[in-house]
């Protein structure tokens, strides 16, 4: 597992702060999450006739999305999508 500084973490935390307000927000039980660039995303989705009542997208560094989406997985019991990427700008959240 990479080692991130108190700088890294910090904008870490706040990524996972903008996800968790939004998912409050939607106030839906069951979720999916991952990270992938938008167009490719909605493009598999598209191809593979999987419909997601709504789409969230976040914007995040390249090395911060796996460890992300890895929180709310294992902390919060998200299912990780399987289109789901490492090393991505995007992290998305379907449900």
């Amino acid at each position: 597992m990479a080692r991130f500084n108190e700088n890294q973490i910090s904008e870490i935390n706040l990524v996972i702060a903008n996800i968790s307000k939004a998912i409050e927000k939607s106030g839906n039980a069951k979720y999916e999450i991952g990270s992938r660039d938008k167009v490719t995303l909605l493009s598999l989705l598209k191809a593979n006739k999987i419909e997601a009542t709504k789409k969230l997208f976040f914007s995040c560094k390249r090395e911060y999305s796996e460890v992300i989406v890895s929180h709310f997985v294992n902390e919060k019991g998200f299912t990780r999508n399987k289109f789901s990427a490492n090393v991505q700008e995007n992290i998305y959240i379907l449900f």
